[in-house]
């Protein structure tokens, strides 16, 4: 990597939001998300693109529900403060749910620092409004605003074996003759029995001696 760092204009950075330091109304975590739940962050990651499910749960038994047309933001970071690129790679608005992905890459592109394995955050944020039944209001510094936080954790192993992320692959079937002679027998296998038709290499049928049958005979 060239120093000072050289920035390309056809490559796609990671946008920096440090949204685990803004100042929020409610902050909650993996135990009590409260309003998002995640599929798909639950297993050690190493490099490469991996997908991941956002849901917004039903807020009916909580005191406050997300505004109506409140903006979902969320941000990878490893355990050294480096950011991962990520994004969203499709919403489905019928169900609630967001599919996105982040990278785990060689070179981050925006910094010097590598990723470094450990523990790293997923941190997400929305804009929560009160409801008719809300007994602790939203002070007004936090009303329209990014106002709650919702925290997981995700478990970086860059080099883990088989843990690379999903690749789609090009796979062509073809037919082929392996060389060898082979025997394509009817009986069922036995150490006794070797009978049956046997191929040499070239596909044609092995001619057997007139005295190499088995005979049978008295004890």
């Amino acid at each position: 990597m060239a120093y000072p760092q050289e920035f390309s204009s056809t490559l796609t950075y990671a946008n920096r939001y440090d949204l685990d330091e803004i100042d929020v109304f409610l902050d909650s975590d993996m135990n009590n998300p409260m309003y998002f739940t995640v599929d798909g962050i639950s297993k050690p990651f190493a490099f490469g693109k991996h997908y991941f499910n956002l849901s917004i749960l039903d807020s009916t038994n909580q005191e406050y529900q997300l505004r109506t047309g409140s903006r979902i933001l969320f941000e990878f970071k490893s355990i050294n403060n480096v950011i991962l690129r990520s994004d969203i790679a499709s919403v489905n608005q019928r169900n609630g749910v967001i599919t996105g992905f982040f990278e785990i890459l060689r070179d981050p592109l925006r910094t010097l620092l590598d990723i470094e394995d450990g523990e790293g955050t997923l941190t997400i944020v929305g804009s929560l409004e009160n409801k008719s039944t809300t007994q602790n209001l939203i002070p007004e510094k936090f009303k329209g605003a990014m106002n709650y936080r919702c925290t997981f954790p995700i478990n970086i192993r860059k080099n883990l074996i088989n843990a690379d992320s999903p690749k789609i692959t090009a796979v062509e079937h073809t037919n082929k003759t392996i060389a060898g002679a082979f025997s394509f027998v009817k009986n069922n296998v036995s150490a006794a029995d070797d009978s049956g038709t046997s191929y040499d290499e070239g596909g044609h049928q092995n001619q057997m001696p007139p005295d190499s049958g088995h005979s049978e005979g008295s004890s």
